[in-house]
């Protein structure tokens, strides 16, 4: 699975080129003081700002947010772990349906 047309940034300004799971797992993990997110972008989407961004709270969740383009299609939620945050993220690098299921997304920032 992966090798999807993104481009992942960590916070200590590193870039990846078409990260596969077993990357974005690793840089997922390496989340924390001083790399505390990560930002992927999809290089496929017509008319830019179509990422993910993921935030390691310090109590270990993580807060994720996706844009599907304009303003009102930014959306955020808490995910509690590692393995679901993985999930997330790869689903939606994956298109594949019902990805957002597991989780209560909110508008982001909130109305």
């Amino acid at each position: 699975m992966g090798g999807w047309p993104l481009r992942a940034e960590t916070a200590c300004g590193r870039s990846y080129e078409a990260p596969d799971e077993a990357l974005l797992l690793r840089l997922l993990g390496e989340l924390g003081p001083g790399n505390q997110f990560l930002v992927v972008d999809r290089l496929d989407a017509a008319g830019g700002e179509h990422y993910m961004q993921v935030y390691r709270e310090v109590d270990g969740t993580y807060v994720v947010e996706y844009r599907a383009g304009a303003a009102d299609r930014h959306f955020e939620t808490v995910v509690p772990d590692l393995p679901a945050t993985l999930t997330v993220l790869t689903g939606w690098a994956a298109g594949s349906p019902g990805w957002r299921d597991a989780h209560d997304w909110r508008q982001w920032p909130m109305p």
